[in-house]
């Protein structure tokens, strides 16, 4: 088995490249060869892959465009199993539900709407400013090893 962990990120110490890292370490430690590639450098060609997890931060309501690019540049991935993560602040716990729940559905869907592949998960999870948060991290690694279970038994 084989993922593509594609991502972008403004800052090289960031939520989302720091969750994509996380990502790809958690799918290896469950057998799975992970590649990770900044949406913006050359990537492998995803068609060689078994699964690709789509990151990108959310900065003024809108995800990052590189990778909104990357896949409109793939056919939306259309025939590939493909997870999708956000990274943002509106996952807070400090938000009410009811408003944090519209709020990342509508971040979520608009990364969703450009895959036209098999979506097997997507997930939120919270930015941070000042460095990893934990809590983050331990969300990131239960997802991805969620991933790797899904993937290995398909």
């Amino acid at each position: 088995m084989r993922a593509l962990i594609i991502y972008d990120s403004r800052h090289e110490t960031g939520a989302t490249r720091t969750v994509a890292e996380c990502v790809a370490n958690t799918l290896r430690e469950g057998g799975i060869e992970a590649t990770l590639c900044r949406a913006r450098d050359p990537c492998p060609n995803p068609r060689n892959f078994d699964l690709i997890v789509v990151g990108t931060p959310i900065y003024y309501e809108r995800p990052m465009r590189s990778v909104l690019e990357f896949i409109d540049r793939n056919d939306g991935l259309r025939g590939l199993k493909v997870a999708v993560f956000i990274t943002c602040f509106a996952t807070s716990k400090k938000i009410p539900s009811l408003i944090r729940n519209a709020v990342v559905r509508r971040y979520l869907n608009s990364v969703l709407k450009h895959v036209k592949g098999e979506v097997v998960a997507s997930k939120a999870f919270k930015g941070w400013m000042r460095g990893p948060d934990l809590n983050v991290l331990r969300e990131c690694a239960e997802w991805g090893d969620a991933l790797a279970k899904a993937v290995s038994k398909a």
